[in-house]
């Protein structure tokens, strides 16, 4: 990917993007942390981050440019606009999602009923899913499967959800400069609109639930799939998957490079989401977001998110304001890109100190 000489700059100081609050240049900003313990946060003077520098080679598919935007709450402010390929060539799209008979071994899925967890889409948990009353399976082992854009005739009313892709068209994606705090956090409830990886594919949260709706939208190995409008989207961050994979004994492999530390996106409010370890271990003090305010390679000390060990292993909620059209198609509003709805958590979540 060529990159233009409009590289957008992060600057620490005063965060244009990453800081929750900031002091005024030169000084130091203090801030408290969720549990009440205060911090007090240098604000460095000079350092700049080139944000353009986390995205993956190819993960977009035009020079990011910064542009005007309503956030929700009302604010009047700038955005970063990153434009990316439905379906992205910086990771695998082909699967295996839904195999066609119980002998097969497809991708996982996450099941929320009776003996709930993480399961490789195996003949075992075909056979639980029949035990269950589920009717995914015919007499012969032959897996029911349906596009859910296009349903099959001979579906039955338990299929297994497999879409067709669609490569022909473009992601717009609204990202604030600044992130503005919002006065309750919000719930990233199924198929929420979460952010944007730094391989340029979009982040959702919990597919919707096999007991709600009877299909099962299969996801691969790393825990994405294919929308029925043709985009490959997440449903985990896979940079860990791979310890949810082998938790769960599914004998898969996420063919995604594993980094449990990494940076790997930024949610729709402009904080950035990590792996689930820093210094090595599971942070202790995150905030029912999944977020906390510590020091970061790239950033210094500021507010971030983090992944999870459990399944999914997305940030539960977000505290800061995304914009309007945040997730948009300048190729077609045909497209169908869900946004779950929600409230926030009882105990809250996000730095503290007001708006970033």
């Amino acid at each position: 990917m060529k990159l233009s000489s409009k590289l957008l700059l992060v600057p620490i100081a005063c965060s244009a993007l990453l800081l929750a609050s900031c002091a005024a240049e030169n000084t130091d900003a203090s801030t408290q942390t969720s549990d009440s313990e205060s911090v007090t946060v240098e604000t460095p003077e000079s350092t700049q981050v080139e944000l353009i520098s986390l995205f993956g080679d190819d993960a977009l598919t035009s020079e990011a440019t910064t542009v005007d935007c309503t956030l929700e709450n009302g604010t009047d402010t700038t955005c970063y606009q990153f434009e990316v390929a439905s379906l992205p060539s910086t990771v695998e799209t082909d699967g295996p999602y839904c195999p066609a008979t119980t002998s097969d071994i497809g991708g996982i899925w996450v099941w929320d009923g009776d003996d709930p967890g993480l399961y490789a889409l195996d003949s075992e948990y075909w056979d639980m899913m029949s035990a269950q009353g589920y009717d995914f399976v015919d007499a012969d082992g032959n897996i029911s499967i349906s596009d859910p854009a296009a349903p099959s005739e001979t579906a039955t009313e338990n299929s297994c959800l497999e879409a067709t892709p669609d490569g022909s068209y473009h992601l717009q994606v609204l990202i604030p400069t600044a992130p503005e705090l919002l006065d309750e956090p919000v719930d990233l409830t199924e198929i929420s609109q979460i952010g944007l990886a730094f391989d340029g594919v979009t982040i959702f949260g919990d597919a919707p639930s096999v007991a709600d709706r009877g299909g099962l939208p299969a996801l691969d190995a790393c825990g994405g799939h294919i929308d029925p409008s043709g985009y490959y989207h997440w449903h985990f961050g896979a940079e860990s998957i791979q310890t949810n994979l082998d938790d769960a004994d599914t004998g898969l492999i996420c063919d995604v490079t594993q980094e449990v530390e990494a940076s790997i996106g930024l949610a729709f409010d402009g904080y950035v989401i990590y792996g689930p370890e820093e210094d090595g271990a599971v942070p202790s003090d995150l905030d029912a977001c999944g977020g906390h305010v510590s020091d970061t390679d790239e950033f210094g000390e500021v507010y971030h998110y983090h992944l999870s060990y459990d399944s999914p292993n997305l940030p539960l909620c977000r505290v800061g304001a995304a914009a309007d059209g945040k997730l948009s198609s300048p190729d077609g509003d045909n497209i169908a890109l869900p946004d779950g709805e929600g409230g926030g958590p009882d105990d809250g979540g996000g730095p503290p100190g007001g708006n970033g």
